[in-house]
C-alpha cells in the first residue's frame, strides 16, 4: 500500500516534469511524455492526452498551405457557390463529407481559413486518439506517438484529407463492431470512395454472419455497380488516374524502403507472438487488411498514382496491426517493447523531415520552419499571428 502511494506520487512529480519539459520543446515533451504514458495512471493519462490531442492539432494547423493543402482552402474559400452533393472534382459528388465540414466551418467562423485547418485537423486527430483508445487500452498514447511519428503519417496528413479521413472511419467501423459500424462505413466511403475496397473485405470476411441479410447484400451490391457505371464512375476513375498519374513520382529506392520497413516490422512482430496473439475477427480483418494494402501497392508500384494511394495505410497507419499483440495477455513489457521497436524504425527517417523542416529544405512549414527548436512561447505567438494576420501560402496548390 505504501509503495503504491509512493509510486502514485512520484508518477505526479513526473508528469510535471515532463509538461515542463513540453514548454521548452513541445515536440521533444510530447515524445516524452507519450514513451513514459503506459507508466501513469488513467487520471494522469487523461491529462496528458488532453494536452498531446491539442498539441498535435495545433502543430498541423501551422503548417502554411501548399500543393493539395492549398487546393482544399481555395474550395474552402469558394464553398458558398458551390453544390456539396453535385461537386463532381471529389469522387464524382460521392466524397462530399469534407465539403460540409468546409460549409459547417466556413457558416460558423465567416470564411475564416485557418480556423478550418484547426477544425480537419480536430477531427482527424481525435478519430485517432478514440481509435488508439480502442486499440491499445494503456498504451493508447504510445500508439498515437507510433503513428504521429511515422515517416508516412507527416508525408501524407497534408495531402490525402479525403483519404485519411475514410481509413480513420473504416478503423472506427472495424472497432465499433455494432450498429455504428454502420454509420462509419457510410461516412468512409462519402470521406473516400477507396473505402469501398475494405468495406468488400469486411463483407467477405463476415459474410456468416450476414446470412440473414444475404439477400439484401447481394442485389444492392449489384445495383451499386450498375448505378456507377451508369453515371461514369469507372471511367472517371481511369480518366483520374491516366490524368494524375503524371503529377506522382515514381518511388525511389530509399522511398519505398522506407514505406516498407514499417509495416514489415510489423509483420515480424505478430509472427514473433504468433502463438500468444488474440486472433480475434477485428484482428483478422486488421491483419488482411494491411497484407491486402501491401500486395496492391506492389501490385501497382508502377503506376505512382495508385501506388502512393495503397502506402498509406502500410507507411502510415500500419501500427495499428499490433492490435492482436496489444489485446492479447502478453505481459506489459513485451507491449511495451514492441511499440518502441516501431518507433525507433521511424526514428531516423521522420529525424531527416523535421531536420530539412528546420534547414527549409521542404514545404512542410511545422511551427515556422522550428519544430524542434521552438517553445511554447514561439508556438503561442505563431497561433497568435494566424488568428490575428491572413494565413500565408507556400504555394498556390495543384
Amino acid at each position: 500500500m505504501m509503495n503504491s502511494r509512493v509510486m502514485i506520487k512520484l508518477n505526479s512529480y513526473i508528469l510535471i516534469l515532463l509538461l515542463l519539459l513540453f514548454c521548452f520543446n513541445p515536440l521533444l515533451g510530447m515524445a516524452a511524455i507519450c514513451i513514459y504514458s503506459p507508466f501513469l495512471v488513467k487520471f494522469e493519462q487523461k491529462i496528458a492526452s488532453i494536452v498531446i490531442i491539442i498539441f498535435s492539432i495545433l502543430f498541423y494547423a501551422t503548417l502554411q498551405p501548399f500543393s493539395d493543402l492549398a487546393e482544399y482552402l481555395h474550395v474552402y474559400n469558394n464553398i458558398n457557390s458551390i453544390n456539396i452533393f453535385h461537386y463532381t472534382r471529389f469522387g464524382r459528388g460521392i466524397e462530399f463529407f469534407i465539403l460540409i465540414i468546409m460549409k459547417v466551418v466556413y457558416f460558423i467562423t465567416r470564411g475564416d481559413q485557418f480556423s478550418f485547418l484547426v477544425a480537419i485537423y480536430s477531427i482527424i486527430f481525435i478519430l485517432l486518439m478514440t481509435i488508439c483508445k480502442k486499440i491499445a487500452g494503456e498504451f493508447y498514447l504510445l500508439l498515437f506517438f507510433c503513428i504521429f511519428f511515422s515517416y508516412g503519417f507527416i508525408q501524407t496528413n497534408a495531402y490525402v484529407l479525403r483519404q485519411i479521413l475514410s481509413l480513420l472511419f473504416i478503423l472506427m467501423m472495424i472497432l465499433a463492431w455494432n450498429k455504428k459500424s454502420i454509420i462509419f462505413g457510410f461516412l468512409s466511403i462519402i470521406s473516400h470512395t477507396s473505402a469501398v475496397i475494405a468495406i468488400g473485405l469486411f463483407v467477405l470476411i463476415y459474410i456468416r454472419k450476414f446470412k440473414k441479410l444475404i439477400y439484401l447484400i447481394v442485389p444492392t451490391s449489384i445495383l451499386t455497380v450498375f448505378i456507377a457505371y451508369k453515371i461514369g464512375m469507372f471511367s472517371y476513375v481511369i480518366d483520374r488516374l491516366i490524368s494524375v498519374d503524371n503529377n506522382f513520382s515514381t518511388l525511389s529506392i530509399s522511398q519505398i524502403a522506407i514505406y516498407n520497413s514499417q509495416i514489415g516490422i510489423v509483420f515480424c512482430l505478430l509472427y514473433l507472438f504468433r502463438n500468444k496473439i488474440n486472433l480475434s475477427d477485428k484482428s483478422v480483418f486488421l491483419i488482411l487488411f494491411g497484407m491486402l494494402n501491401f500486395f496492391l501497392f506492389w501490385g501497382f508500384i508502377n503506376i505512382p498514382a495508385m501506388s502512393n494511394r495503397f502506402a498509406l495505410f502500410m507507411c502510415a497507419f500500419s501500427s495499428v496491426l499490433l492490435y492482436p499483440i496489444l489485446n492479447s495477455k502478453i505481459n506489459f513489457t513485451y507491449k511495451y517493447k514492441a511499440l518502441m521497436v516501431v518507433i525507433l524504425v521511424n526514428l531516423i527517417p521522420t529525424l531527416y523531415i523535421f531536420y530539412n523542416v528546420e534547414m527549409a529544405n521542404n514545404l512542410f512549414s511545422f511551427m515556422n520552419y522550428s519544430p524542434i527548436r521552438s517553445n511554447i512561447f514561439d508556438f503561442i505567438t505563431l497561433l497568435a499571428n494566424r488568428l490575428t494576420e491572413n494565413l500565408p501560402y507556400l504555394t498556390q496548390g495543384n
